[in-house]
């Protein structure tokens, strides 16, 4: 590390006169010694990584966790977090945005807190069986899942999307949710909620099987007020 030490002499009276030289035991543009990280932090480049829990460094640096997958020491699938019933609850929430309702609801479990989004347009049909797989990425209606909120930075560990299924509201105002999701496939995503992009190698809830596993089923209910 670069370091400079200045020695300088005080003055009684009048000006200060320097009676010893700036010594510097580095070029000045020497580069900058990575910085030291007490475990079980790791330096990966210039920054301290908490590889046990970062899922860009996961175990080691560099090493990236698929769509999906969740830190913890190793990248891995969790295991099936999804709830067969998601009930309204006071932590229920409304991000609407113009004319798409953003209904926001949290499952409590043992591993953690796991959000449930549910996209819809404010005109969305009733009673009427929705096909997901139909629904291009991007797009209304749409139900995703987090694996795992981090309170703090509100991040979660992992992003899924339910890419097939058949999604029915029986209520849908700007204020309250309510329907179910049958025979559905969450699939792994990259890029968060803002920006998902499906990953063909990322995880997928439920989990592939031998025979196939059935598609899980939701009965969710979000709100903050009721419908009028």
């Amino acid at each position: 590390m670069l370091s400079v030490l200045l020695l300088a002499a005080c003055g009684d009276d009048g000006a200060a006169k320097p009676d010893a030289t700036v010594l510097i035991d580095a070029a000045i543009d020497a580069p900058l010694d990575a910085p030291a990280c007490a475990a079980p932090m790791k330096t990966c480049g210039t920054a301290c990584i908490a590889v046990a829990t970062d899922e860009l460094n996961c175990g080691d640096c560099g090493v990236k966790c698929k769509g999906g997958q969740a830190c913890d020491g190793a990248c891995a699938c969790p295991a099936n977090f999804i709830p067969a019933t998601l009930p309204a609850s006071s932590f229920d929430q409304f991000m609407n945005q113009g004319t798409t309702i953003i209904a926001i609801g949290p499952y409590f479990d043992s591993t953690g807190i796991h959000p449930f989004i549910f996209g819809l347009a404010d005109d969305a049909p009733l009673n009427t069986d929705i096909d997901l797989s139909t629904v291009a990425v991007g797009s209304i209606p749409f139900v995703a899942a987090g694996y795992r909120l981090d309170t703090a930075t509100f991040d979660v560990d992992a992003s899924y999307l339910a890419r097939a299924g058949t999604l029915r509201l029986t209520k849908r105002c700007a204020t309250e949710v309510q329907g179910t999701l049958t025979n559905a496939t969450f699939q792994g995503v990259t890029g968060g909620f803002q920006n998902p992009s499906v990953d063909s190698m990322g995880c997928t809830l439920p989990a592939p099987a031998t025979p196939p596993a059935p598609g899980l089923t939701i009965a969710f209910h979000v709100m903050t007020a009721a419908c009028p």
